[in-house]
């Protein structure tokens, strides 16, 4: 478990600085007012989370409301977006918020444990096999991870010798 929590806040640290290296506004806003709440995220990824439905792009406020209470809460300095990116731990599940023209939108979420599944199934302990069987083969990068891209979002399942260490899903910086 120690572990898992060490590999899920280096790659938490690792995701705010990727951004970095991304425009300042997501995917699909190029030429509007950068408000992400307009980038069309119907075909993007969504999470239910303890009846709460978890949506790319989508307004944070109201999900973090019925999320509850937070077992713990950081903040950054944005280097993509103009204010603070912040990071919301709900024990097994973590959820991070990007802002955007005064309000906060959800940038993406993480998997702690093995206790959260993807719609397919796929879990941290879940085997290379199957991760292929469930995404196929073609979505491996070669070295470490394999992504799956819908819509304006992306999945990326971490592996270390050949098995999952982390699920990760999150909105695809132009």
């Amino acid at each position: 478990m120690k572990k898992i929590l060490m590999i899920t806040l280096a790659l938490c640290m690792v995701l705010s600085m990727v951004a970095c290296g991304g425009s300042e506004t997501p995917a699909g806003n190029e030429g509007n007012s950068g408000n992400a709440a307009s980038t069309p995220a119907a075909d993007s990824y969504t999470f239910t989370y303890k009846g709460v439905e978890l949506k790319l792009y989508a307004e944070a406020e109201p999900i973090l409301t019925a999320l509850g209470e937070p077992t713990k809460y950081t903040e950054t300095a944005s280097c993509a977006f103009d204010g603070l990116d912040k990071t919301y731990y709900y024990g097994n599940l973590y959820v991070q918020t990007y802002p955007e023209n005064g309000k906060d939108y959800i940038y993406g979420w993480w998997f702690a444990d093995d206790t959260l599944t993807t719609a397919e199934n796929i879990y941290i302990g879940s085997t290379q096999a199957e991760v292929e069987a469930a995404y196929g083969a073609d979505t491996f990068n070669g070295t470490s991870a394999y992504t799956i891209k819908k819509g304006e979002g992306s999945l990326s399942i971490i592996m270390k010798d050949g098995i999952v260490q982390e699920i990760q899903y999150a909105i695809i910086l132009k």
